[in-house]
């Protein structure tokens, strides 16, 4: 899969910008604070029909009254024009000019891998933070977890409300939650299990990928951490009725699920410099991009935003080795790339931002 041709309309600091991409390396080269990575963050919001980091009304370029988004797609030969239109009454997503109404639908007409410098925050941040991650990977490549991880949300969003109501009127007819319960604890037994897997599926590769970036052997691996570790679900949510009640939310479940960044036997946040957490990040992102080519034979694009940072020399060079072995399309953020081997740089393209304008390196520089 890779993005021909990319047309940003008032998104961000972009007025109008086109780009013909290549379907290899793509290096976008510039100073911080002109446009590098809010041209990545258009093409994550084209995939997932959200940012990352902003709500959308900072997508839109300031005094305009919409942003847009269109992009060719080619898989397989054929090709997939894509629109996602941003406005103040919300949002409207194309495909070859014919409207999606259901977002969930949209999503996986573009996979994307994506190495951003906030998925630092993976390692040392919050279980939200990693959850979302992992359930945004999940929903490109799984339909039925997206559908499932929405009827869970809006089970948890009834539960908190009975439990509210009950303890406010000290209500202590238990008929309605054992319902609700007993369906959420279906809907936790399924989500569970698809997070297993991906995990299991993960670790099968993560290990090879950082030893091949980094050469060394330390052990890298991710441990999947669930709320709720019972076999009967439904009979130990039951046990924290008192507690569900005091508090008037739900205390356990698939929303308060963790995954831990294990290296070396403890857990990476405690341990593992910034360079070695940085180069586990990326080789998740080798290893995910590898799931979603044997899941949909299609590699995804990778989106790879100030990745050089902290990488030594011979880091950069594995990396860029290992894409083009893979023929993924990349596109690739610096401020400069003097260290990067001359072969990568002529089997690429090379653009320059400046001041939300980006334009292609002639072929004499």
């Amino acid at each position: 899969m890779i993005i021909d041709k990319i047309t940003l309309t008032n998104f961000r600091n972009y007025q109008k910008q086109t780009l013909a991409l290549g379907s290899g390396i793509n290096f976008i080269i510039g100073a911080n604070g002109e446009g590098k990575t809010n041209f990545l963050e258009a093409i994550y919001v084209l995939a997932m029909a959200k940012s990352y980091k902003v709500e959308d009304q900072d997508l839109i370029k300031f005094n305009e009254e919409f942003a847009k988004i269109q992009a060719s797609i080619v898989q397989d030969k054929h090709k997939t024009e894509l629109t996602l239109i941003i406005s103040e009454i919300g949002k409207r997503a194309l495909s070859n000019d014919k409207e999606i109404k259901r977002l969930s639908d949209y999503i996986g007409n573009l996979y994307i891998v994506s190495f951003l410098p906030e998925d630092l925050n993976l390692i040392k941040g919050s279980p939200k933070d990693r959850r979302y991650y992992f359930d945004v990977f999940l929903g490109q490549i799984d339909k039925e977890y997206l559908t499932d991880l929405a009827d869970y949300k809006h089970l948890i969003r009834q539960r908190n409300e009975l439990l509210k109501k009950m303890a406010d009127t000290n209500n202590r007819d238990e008929t309605l939650l054992d319902v609700i319960t007993e369906q959420l604890a279906d809907k936790i037994t399924i989500i569970t299990k698809r997070r297993m897997a991906l995990i299991d599926e993960i670790n099968r590769g993560i290990k090879e990928a950082f030893s091949r970036l980094t050469h060394l052997d330390r052990g890298f691996k991710l441990e999947f951490i669930p709320s709720i570790a019972a076999l009967d679900i439904a009979k130990f949510l039951k046990s924290k009725y008192r507690q569900d009640l005091l508090s008037g939310a739900t205390n356990h479940g698939s929303h308060r699920d963790d995954y831990e960044f294990m290296f070396g036997g403890t857990p990476a946040r405690l341990h593992a410099s910034q360079g070695e957490q940085r180069a586990m990040l990326i080789a998740l992102n080798i290893v995910l991009s590898d799931i979603v080519n044997n899941t949909k034979k299609s590699r995804p694009v990778f989106l790879l935003d100030d990745v050089f940072s902290e990488l030594d020399q011979a880091r950069q060079n594995q990396l860029l080795e290992y894409l083009l072995e893979t023929n993924a399309q990349t596109i690739i953020t610096a401020t400069a790339i003097d260290d990067i081997k001359e072969r990568y740089r002529k089997t690429g393209k090379i653009f320059h931002v400046r001041k939300g304008y980006i334009k292609e390196e002639s072929i004499n520089g």
